[in-house]
């Protein structure tokens, strides 16, 4: 184990949700590379690597042992360690002892801080199998999860019960243990088609024992593999497949083998339901992806990806078929019976739904929402028409929680509601506000419409931040239950698009809308909220414009004023470019001889007369 090989930490587990696998897969690599970092031991650039039921790591070009040293140690100022006569001291006597050497042995070495005895310590090279068995379970263990689990006698805690380990440098199994579990060469193939063990001969061969095992470790040959397959089933089904990066990659990583089959529903669930509706409930519930015609349209078919390679009796397709077909008939069912009453006739029903046991049912909070929507409106200089669009839309954005689409299809909240909106005739502005509700600031429409869109999610945003400060639900650490940091993100955000938008008389109105309704806040909200706040804006004028933190700190007092997020993000973009100028390296240098004049005269006492100062 004295030469450079690859380093191999396999952990399997059951399986792991998709979403917690990249970010997992990555955690045990910066454990297992910070361990060898620690230790001194050379290595090459990690790889993590990932499938449902492990989590793994190959790190190439990994030293067997740490490397041998010479180090100084020091110990007791040599004034104490030495007498008159030269001879070691008691304390320099204990301090031999204590590291297994002679007062003869000591020496004395200059520092920072004087002259100190010291000794020269030789650290032995420690091999890499010792070093991963005494680091690794403290590493692994002190990984976090968004949800983790217990299991035997409740000892041992990760996100999922570990039952294999595999640590190889090269050909070499290293002993180790993890969670009760003794690390060995044998890992395990496909739970159905070989399910193993499988005996791994070298790190390097990891990949290939577990292709013959049908399993394919690489997460982006995952992707790349289920890309094509999906394709070809689309093609099969007479469209092309409807591109969806993001429901792709979660796919991949709900697969080890991964293949694809394509399925068809009746065409009537086309013709019937909005498109947005069927591919919720394709997407969300069944993982499957929509197929399209030429034209765009689409096809009564959908692709699916899969855990075998082939499906010769047809029974996965149809089993895929059979819930896709139930799962539409329910969303037809629910978006028929929507549809026979107006949104709006729903109003009523939301002071039956509690927003928050001290901030009040979601009816008071869409009055309130209502209110400062309105009036921001106004205060923005948005038209008559706009203005009004911008109450109705308030009105109804909520009202979408009692249909029974958005109560079997939470995700379609907004959605749900401007398509309602819609077939009631609503006016395209309401419609268009109600659809953007809950999506990020990039989507907003263009023109009149986005400034509806935007005011009315700033109003939102400004209500349950101001609530919730106001009871003492600030964000902490890495505690944020109720999303407050990005409700606060997206306010400024939104901001940035609307002119004269001033978002700390929005938290007045805000905090004002809560005491008409009788609901009393804590102090202190407005400039806890307000500097909440502006923390945001400086992180997205960091992000939008490279500035530096004197250059958004100078603004800083404008926004104790009048936080116009457009006007100070303006105000950062001019400093920016100014201080680059001739004229702003005069001024500052013009600047600090004042400064230092003035710091002069204070030291001399003497004594400044402010009207007295005069252009010369």
């Amino acid at each position: 184990m004295k030469g450079r090989a690859t380093l191999l930490v396999e952990i399997g587990c059951e399986e792991i949700p998709a979403r917690m696998l990249p970010a997992g897969a990555r955690a045990v690599a910066d454990a297992v590379t910070g361990i060898l970092d620690r230790s001194g031991i050379a290595h090459g650039q990690a790889r993590p690597l990932w499938t449902p039921r492990r989590l793994a790591v190959l790190v190439p070009a990994t030293e067997g042992r740490t490397p041998g040293a010479e180090k100084i140690v020091t110990g007791p100022p040599a004034s104490a360690a030495w007498d008159a006569q030269g001879q070691p001291t008691r304390a320099a006597a204990g301090f031999a002892a204590k590291h297994g050497a002679r007062p003869a042995d000591l020496i004395r070495h200059r520092t920072e801080r004087g002259l100190y005895a010291a000794l020269r310590v030789v650290v032995e090279p420690r091999p890499l199998e010792r070093v991963l068995a005494e680091e690794l379970p403290r590493a692994i263990a002190r990984l976090s999860f968004p949800k983790t689990m217990r299991w035997g006698s409740g000892r041992y805690q990760f996100v999922r019960p570990v039952h294999w380990l595999v640590v190889l440098h090269g050909e070499e199994a290293l002993a180790a243990e993890l969670f009760g579990v003794r690390a060995g060469r044998e890992t395990r193939g496909h739970r159905v088609l070989a399910p193993g063990p499988h005996e791994v001969p070298e790190a390097d061969a990891w990949e290939s024992v577990l292709e013959r095992a049908y399993v394919v470790a690489d997460p982006d040959r995952r992707r790349e593999a289920l890309a094509r397959a999906l394709a070809g089933r689309a093609e099969e089904a007479g469209g092309r497949l409807a591109e969806d990066p993001a429901l792709l990659e979660e796919v991949a990583d709900m697969l080890e083998w991964p293949a694809a089959v394509a399925g068809s529903f009746e065409a009537r669930f086309v013709e019937s339901l909005p498109a947005a509706v069927l591919e919720t409930c394709l997407r969300h519930h069944q993982k499957a992806f929509l197929v399209r015609g030429a034209d765009g349209a689409i096809l009564p078919a959908f692709a699916v990806g899969v855990n075998m390679p082939s499906d010769p009796g047809g029974h996965i397709r149809r089993g895929h078929e059979w819930v896709v077909g139930g799962r539409l008939e329910d969303a037809l069912f629910f978006w028929r019976e929507d549809r026979t009453r107006p949104l709006g006739d729903r109003r009523p029903g939301l002071d039956g739904v509690l927003f928050h046991e001290r901030l009040g049912h979601c009816g008071a909070k869409t009055e309130r929402v209502e209110r400062l929507a309105g009036e921001m409106a106004e205060a923005c200089g948005l038209d008559t028409r706009a203005a009004a669009a911008v109450r109705r839309a308030a009105f109804l954005s909520r009202c979408d929680l009692l249909t029974g689409t958005v109560g079997e299809f939470p995700e379609l909240q907004g959605t749900a509601g401007a398509l309602l909106a819609e077939a009631d005739g609503e006016a395209p502005e309401v419609v268009a506000a109600l659809r953007a509700f809950h999506d990020p600031p990039e989507a907003l429409p263009e023109g009149a419409a986005g400034l509806v869109a935007a005011v009315l999610g700033i109003a939102d945003r400004l209500d349950t931040l101001a609530g919730c400060f106001g009871i003492g639900l600030v964000p902490s650490g890495s505690r944020d239950p109720f999303a407050l940091r990005r409700a606060g993100t997206t306010a400024v955000r939104l901001a940035f698009e609307v002119p004269s938008c001033d978002l700390r008389w929005g938290v007045d109105r805000a905090v004002a809308g809560y005491a008409e309704q009788g609901i009393e806040l804590g102090g202190g909200v407005r400039d806890s909220l307000g500097e909440f706040l502006f923390e945001r804006f400086a992180r997205l004028a960091q992000e939008r414009l490279d500035a530096r933190h004197d250059e958004i700190a100078a603004v800083r007092r404008f926004a104790r004023e009048r936080f116009d997020a457009r006007d100070l993000l303006e105000r950062v973009a001019q400093l920016k470019s100014f201080r680059k100028s001739e004229d702003f390296l005069a001024l500052a240098a013009a600047a600090k001889r004042v400064r230092n004049i003035l710091r002069q005269a204070a030291s001399r006492g003497d004594r400044i007369e402010p009207g007295a100062a005069r252009a010369g």
